[in-house]
C-alpha cells in the first residue's frame, strides 16, 4: 500500500512539474521581458480598478417617486422654504458650496450631488425639484449655505431640517412630513455610505489630475491664479478630514453603527466641543448610543427637551447642536490654549437663523393622516382605541397641560443657581424680570407648557445606554474653566454656553427685549440630569418610524406586542410606508441598514404590554383586536377633523393653546435671506418650487 501511494505521489508530482514546464514556455513565448512584466501590470493594474469601483460604489436606496403630498398644516410654502433651507452656520468641516456641487463621484466623472445620487442616501428631493434664491445649486432639504463674515467664501450648511424633515412613502406618492424623522446617513461611515463617499471624491480630486482639472475648470475656471489659489484650499480642506477622522470622526469612536436615520448626537457633540473644539484628545469617549432624529412639532411647548430631558432652552439646545454639526468655533489657539476676551468664541453660528427656524416650528402643526393615499379610517375601531389610549398610554404620554413656570433667576447678589454647575447671572437678568416672594424670576410666556414626565430607566426598561452614557461620561473642561472637575456632556455645555451665547448676542446686536425673545419664551438656561428617558405626547407619532428612541421597533404595531413578538432584527432606509402597523417596510434592499436589536445600544426592550412581570412591563398584553384598535386611534389622534366623529377627544390639538406673538421671527427670517442676496422668495405669480 505504502509503495502504491509513493508512485501515486510520484505521478502526481510529474503531471504538475509538466504543466508547469509548459506555462513556462508559453509565459516566455509572449515577448520579452519587458513587454511580459507589463501586461502583468496592466493585469493588476485593471483588476484593482476594478475592484476599486465595486468598493466605491454608491450604497444608494432605489426609489420611485412621481408626486409630493405636503401632511403638515400651518406653513406657507415660502414658510417651509425658509425652515429648509435658512442656514444656521454649520459646516462639513469648511467644504465650499461651489466645491460640494462640483465634485465627482470617485472613479467617476458623475456629479456627486445628484438628486438619484442624495436621494438614495436618504436626503429627501421633491421629483421635477427647480432652485430658486433660497437653493440655487437645488440641493436636499436641509443642505443650504452661509457666506463667512471674515473670508466671504460661500460654504455648504448643514441645516436643522436635514434630520427633521421626514417622508414616507407609498406607492409613488412621497408623503412630506416636515419636522419629522430623516432617514440621511449623513453621520455614517460605512463604505459607500454618504460621508465616506465624499471623502473618497476629495482626495481623488486633489491626486488625480484629469479629475482635478475638471474641478478647477468648473470652479476657477481657466485662470492659473485662481486655479492655484483653489489648490491651497482645497488641499487644506483635504488635511482638514485627515484631521477630523484622526480625533473627533474616528470610527473607533462610534462602535454601534447608526446607521440610516439616527445619530448618536449627544456623543458626538461631546466629542466635537470638548475633543475636537478644545484640541482635548483624551476627551474622546465611545459615542455607542445612537438615537432616530426625534420630530419636532409642539416642541416649543416642552417644559424639558432632548430624550433624557436634559435641558429647557431653545438657543442654548440650538446653538449645542450647531457645535455638534460642526459649525466652527475657535476657544483655542494653535497649541490648544484656551483663548482669551474676544477671541474667544470665534464662530460664525447664524443666530438669527436659529431664531427663525424655532419661530417657524411653532407654528407647524402635526401631520394628517392622508385618507385617499393611505386608506380609510375605522370610526368605530379608532373609538375603541381612545379609550384604550386613555387607560394605557395617557399617563405617561400626557400632554399634561400646566400653567407655565416662573423660573428662579441668578442675580448679581446671589449668582449661583441651586442645582446648576454654572450661572450667568447678566443674562439670567437680560430676561423680562418678575418678582415672587422678592426674589427675581423669569415668568414663561407660554400660556400653558407640557409637563412631561422623566420616566426612570430601570422603571421603562428600554436600552439604557444613551441615558448612561449621558451620566457617567466626564470630560475634561478645565480649559474653559480653570480648575473645574470632569463634567458629564450637560454640564460641560452649560459650562461653555454661558459665556458663550451670550456673546454671540453682543456680536449680533441682540439686545434689549430682543434677548429673552431668541432666548426662547423668556426661558433661562438650565440643565437637568437624571438617568431616565422623557416620555412624550404623540401626536403624529404613526408618521415617524422606526420607535422607541433608539430606533429599535420598526412599527408601532411591534411596539404593542409582546418582547418575544418583536423583530430581533430588520432593516432601515426603505421610506416605502407600511399603513398597517404604521412603520416603514423592514426587508432587505439596497442602501438599507441592517439593525441588530441583540447589540447593547439597539436594543428592543422595555415599553412592554405582556401579563408577565417583566422589566419595562407598563400595562397587560394587548390581543390582536386591542392592538388595531390603538393603531387606528394613533393615525387621527388629535386631528381637529375627526374630533367630532370620535365623539370628542382629549388630544385635540386645535384646543390647544397657541404660541405668543412673535415679530421678532419675521425679522431673524428677513435679516437671514438678506444677508445672503435673497430680497424676494418667489417671482411674481409663480408658485414655489418644492
Amino acid at each position: 500500500m505504502l509503495n502504491r501511494l509513493r508512485s501515486w505521489a510520484g505521478s502526481i508530482a510529474r503531471w504538475a512539474g509538466g504543466i508547469l514546464h509548459a506555462a513556462w514556455k508559453l509565459w516566455t513565448s509572449i515577448g520579452p521581458r519587458w513587454f511580459r512584466v507589463l501586461c502583468v501590470l496592466v493585469l493588476v493594474a485593471v483588476v484593482a480598478w476594478h475592484e476599486a469601483k465595486v468598493f466605491l460604489t454608491p450604497n444608494l436606496t432605489q426609489e420611485t417617486i412621481y408626486s409630493v403630498r405636503y401632511l403638515n398644516d400651518g406653513w406657507t410654502p415660502e414658510e417651509r422654504q425658509s425652515f429648509y433651507y435658512t442656514p444656521q452656520g454649520t459646516e462639513l468641516l469648511g467644504i465650499d458650496y461651489q466645491w460640494f456641487l462640483n465634485l465627482e463621484l470617485p472613479l467617476s466623472d458623475e456629479p456627486l450631488a445628484t438628486a438619484e445620487n442624495l436621494r438614495g442616501w436618504g436626503f429627501i428631493v421633491a421629483p421635477g425639484q427647480r432652485p430658486d434664491q433660497l437653493n440655487p445649486g437645488n440641493l436636499p432639504v436641509g443642505l443650504g449655505r452661509h457666506v463667512d463674515p471674515k473670508t466671504g467664501k460661500e460654504r455648504l450648511d448643514i441645516g436643522c431640517a436635514t434630520c427633521h424633515t421626514g417622508e414616507l412613502h407609498y406607492k409613488g406618492t412621497a408623503l412630506r412630513v416636515d419636522g419629522g424623522q430623516a432617514v440621511q446617513s449623513m453621520a455614517n461611515a460605512k463604505r459607500g455610505e454618504f460621508i465616506t463617499t465624499l471623502a473618497a471624491s476629495v482626495f481623488e480630486t486633489l491626486y488625480n489630475p484629469f479629475k482635478w482639472d475638471r474641478f478647477a475648470t468648473r470652479v476657477a475656471g481657466a485662470d492659473e491664479a485662481r486655479r492655484d489659489e483653489l489648490k491651497k484650499r482645497f488641499a487644506g480642506f483635504a488635511d482638514t478630514i485627515k484631521h477630523f477622522v484622526g480625533g473627533a470622526g474616528s470610527p473607533k469612536n462610534y462602535p454601534v453603527e447608526e446607521g440610516r436615520g439616527r445619530v448618536d448626537a449627544v456623543g458626538r457633540i461631546a466629542n466635537v466641543v470638548f475633543g475636537y473644539d478644545i484640541d482635548e484628545p483624551g476627551n474622546y469617549h465611545p459615542a455607542d448610543a445612537p438615537a432616530s432624529y426625534p420630530f419636532i412639532w409642539d416642541i416649543w411647548r416642552f417644559n424639558w427637551v432632548q430624550y433624557t430631558g436634559f435641558t429647557n432652552q431653545a438657543m442654548a439646545r440650538n446653538v449645542g447642536e450647531s457645535l455638534g454639526v460642526l459649525a466652527p468655533i475657535k476657544l483655542v489657539d494653535a497649541e490648544g490654549k484656551a483663548l482669551k476676551g474676544k477671541d474667544f468664541g470665534e464662530t460664525v453660528i447664524d443666530v438669527d437663523g436659529l431664531h427663525c427656524a424655532e419661530g417657524l416650528l411653532r407654528m407647524l402643526k402635526p401631520p394628517q393622516w392622508p385618507e385617499d393615499v393611505l386608506g380609510e379610517i375605522d370610526i368605530a375601531r379608532a373609538t375603541a382605541g381612545k379609550q384604550l389610549f386613555a387607560q394605557h398610554c395617557q399617563g405617561c404620554h400626557g400632554p399634561h397641560v400646566k400653567p407655565p413656570p416662573e423660573w428662579p433667576v441668578a442675580d448679581q447678589q446671589n449668582p449661583q443657581i441651586e442645582g446648576q454647575i454654572s450661572s450667568n447671572w447678566q443674562w439670567d437678568m437680560a430676561g423680562e424680570i418678575s418678582e415672587v416672594d422678592g426674589k427675581p424670576v423669569r415668568r414663561d410666556w407660554r400660556a400653558d407648557i407640557w409637563s412631561i414626565p422623566w420616566i426612570p430607566t430601570e422603571h421603562i426598561g428600554t436600552d439604557p445606554k444613551l441615558a448612561d452614557n449621558f451620566m457617567d461620561n466626564r470630560y475634561d473642561a478645565s480649559k474653559l474653566v480653570p480648575g473645574s472637575s470632569p463634567v458629564n456632556a450637560g454640564d460641560g455645555l452649560q459650562l461653555l454656553l454661558n459665556t458663550l451665547v451670550p456673546m454671540l448676542y453682543e456680536r449680533w446686536d441682540i439686545t434689549g427685549d430682543a434677548i429673552p425673545n431668541y432666548d426662547g419664551l423668556n426661558v433661562p438656561f438650565r440643565i437637568a440630569n437624571k438617568r431616565a428617558y422623557k416620555s412624550r405626547p404623540l401626536h403624529g407619532v404613526w408618521a415617524t418610524p422606526p420607535f422607541l428612541h433608539n430606533g429599535s421597533v420598526p412599527t408601532i404595531y411591534d411596539l404593542l406586542s409582546t418582547q418575544e413578538e418583536r423583530p430581533r432584527s430588520f432593516y432601515v432606509g426603505n421610506r416605502e410606508y407600511d399603513p398597517q402597523r404604521l412603520g416603514y417596510v423592514t426587508g432587505k434592499s439596497p442602501g438599507s441598514f441592517f439593525h441588530d436589536a441583540s447589540i447593547l445600544g439597539n436594543h428592543n426592550t422595555g415599553h412592554l404590554f405582556t401579563d408577565v412581570d417583566a422589566p419595562g412591563r407598563i400595562g397587560p398584553r394587548l390581543d390582536e383586536a386591542q392592538r388595531y384598535a390603538l393603531l387606528e386611534y394613533l393615525k387621527v389622534m388629535g386631528n381637529p377633523a375627526f374630533t367630532e366623529a370620535l365623539g370628542g377627544d382629549a388630544q385635540d390639538w386645535a384646543a390647544y393653546s397657541q404660541p405668543p406673538a412673535d415679530e421678532w421671527n419675521a425679522k431673524a427670517c428677513n435679516s437671514s435671506h438678506l444677508r445672503h442676496g435673497i430680497t424676494d422668495m418667489l417671482p411674481k405669480g409663480e408658485e414655489m418650487s418644492l
